[in-house]
C-alpha cells in the first residue's frame, strides 16, 4: 500500500506513541484534583504547555488545549467575533472548518469578506488592504492551503492586521512542522493547530491566544484552560501532540528539502507521460510534500478508486469532502474550467515516502489515465 494522503492524516510517529503510553500510566489523575497526583498531572501538564509555546514564539499562558483544528478554528472565530464587533474577513480557499464559521456568522448578520486568490492560490494583499480598517473585527487567513500547499504571506497580512490592532487569526494545521512559525514574530493573534496532521494521535490540538485577543469561552462548564475551553485535559494525547511536534520540527528543514525534490520529480513524470496534466498551486511557494494535479477528461471520484484498487491512496483534496460530488471550492477559486475542478487530485507525501514510490505511483497514473480518458471518450 502507498500512502500519499498525509495530508489527510499521518500515521501516528513511535515517539508518540511512546508519550501518549508513559502519560497514561504515569499521569492519569485529572490535572484539577488538589491531591498529589493530580498537582502531578497538571505539573506535567504545565510542562507540555510551555514547550509547544516555546515552540511557537508564544508564552505558556497564551496556549489553549482543544480536540484538534476544527475546534481551534471555531473558538477563534466565534470566541473573536463574541467580543469584537465589525466585519471579519477571509480568504476563498479557507477549510471548511473556518468556511462554516464565516456563513453561519453571516446568517446572523456579521458581514464577511472573501478575500480572492490568483491562480496560484495566494491573496491579493491589496485587496486585504482596501477591506482592513480599525473597525474589522477579525482577519482569518490560513498558512498553507490543505489541497494545494499553496503558502500564503501571513508575516505581511500580520504585520498589516498590527498597524490597526485587528486581531490576526491562521489555521496553521497543514503548516506546523513544516514551515517557520512565531506568532509574536508574525503578529499572529490566534493559531490553530491539529496532533494527527503532524503524526500524533487523533482528537487533540491547540488554539494559540495571543495576550490581549478578546475571546469568549467555547466549552462551558468548566474551569479548565483559564475557563476558555471546559473539559477534561487530555494529557496522553496532548503529550503524544508535543513528542510528534518536537520530532517534525527536528526533521523540518531536511523533510522539506526532501519531500519538495520527491514532489517534483512526481509531477515531472506526470507531465512527460501524461498530456494535458495541470499543476493546481504555488510550484515554489508550498508545502515541500503537496502536489495537486487536474487530469481532464477523468474524474477525482474515477481516479481515486481506480487508483485504490492499485492500493495506491491519495485524495481529491480536503478529507472532509471525501465522497462530494460537487468540484473543490479551492481548485475553482483558481478560475479553473469545470474539467479541471473536476478532476483534480491531491498527493501528499510524509517522511515515509520513497523515490520508488514516486515511480510506482507515476507509472500506474499514467496507465490508469489513459484508460479512464479512452472510457469517456
Amino acid at each position: 500500500m502507498i500512502y500519499f494522503d498525509h495530508n489527510a492524516s499521518t500515521p501516528v510517529h513511535p515517539a508518540a506513541i511512546e508519550a501518549f503510553t508513559k502519560a497514561s500510566i504515569d499521569y492519569y489523575a485529572n490535572p484539577l484534583s488538589l491531591h498529589a497526583l493530580g498537582a502531578k498531572s497538571f505539573a506535567f501538564l504545565e510542562q507540555m504547555r510551555e514547550l509547544l509555546a516555546h515552540t511557537l514564539g508564544a508564552s505558556h499562558d497564551e496556549v489553549v488545549f482543544t480536540s484538534g483544528g476544527t475546534e481551534a478554528n471555531n473558538l477563534a472565530l466565534f470566541g473573536v467575533c463574541v467580543k469584537r464587533p465589525g466585519d471579519i474577513i477571509v480568504s476563498s480557499i479557507e477549510h471548511p472548518a473556518v468556511v462554516a464559521c464565516a456563513e453561519h456568522l453571516a446568517k446572523q448578520g456579521r458581514r464577511v469578506h472573501t478575500l480572492p486568490v490568483d491562480s496560484q492560490g495566494i491573496i491579493s494583499l491589496d485587496a486585504l488592504d482596501a477591506l482592513l480598517c480599525e473597525n474589522s473585527a477579525l482577519v482569518s487567513i490560513m498558512s498553507a492551503n490543505n489541497e494545494i500547499g499553496t503558502l500564503q504571506p501571513i508575516t505581511e497580512i500580520g504585520a498589516r492586521c498590527a498597524r490597526f490592532g485587528v486581531p490576526f487569526h491562521t489555521d496553521a494545521v497543514q503548516a506546523f512542522g513544516k514551515i517557520p512559525l512565531s506568532c509574536k514574530d508574525q503578529n499572529i493573534s490566534l493559531l490553530s493547530l491539529s496532533s494527527h496532521k503532524m503524526y500524533g494521535p487523533k482528537g487533540c490540538g491547540a488554539l494559540i491566544v495571543r495576550k490581549g485577543t478578546p475571546l469568549a469561552a467555547h466549552i462551558l462548564g468548566g474551569m479548565q484552560e483559564q475557563s476558555r475551553r471546559g473539559g477534561t485535559h487530555n494529557v496522553p494525547a496532548i503529550a503524544g501532540m508535543l513528542a510528534a511536534g518536537a520530532f517534525c520540527e527536528g526533521v523540518r528543514e531536511s523533510e522539506h528539502i526532501r519531500q519538495k525534490a520527491l514532489t517534483e520529480r512526481l509531477f515531472s513524470k506526470i507531465s512527460a507521460t501524461i498530456p494535458n496534466s495541470i499543476r493546481n498551486g504555488h510550484p515554489t511557494l508550498r508545502l515541500g510534500g503537496t502536489l495537486n494535479v487536474s487530469f481532464p477528461g477523468t474524474t477525482t471520484e474515477m481516479l481515486l478508486a481506480s487508483l485504490d484498487q492499485e492500493n495506491i491512496c491519495v485524495s481529491g483534496g480536503a478529507a472532509c469532502h471525501s465522497g462530494a460530488l460537487e468540484p473543490s471550492a479551492v481548485i475553482t477559486a483558481l478560475g479553473r474550467k469545470k474539467t479541471e475542478t473536476i478532476s483534480a487530485i491531491r498527493f501528499s507525501l510524509g517522511i515515509s515516502s520513497t523515490e520508488h514510490e514516486v515511480e510506482t505511483v507515476a507509472n500506474v497514473l499514467c496507465t490508469v489515465v489513459a484508460r479512464l480518458r479512452e472510457h469517456n471518450r
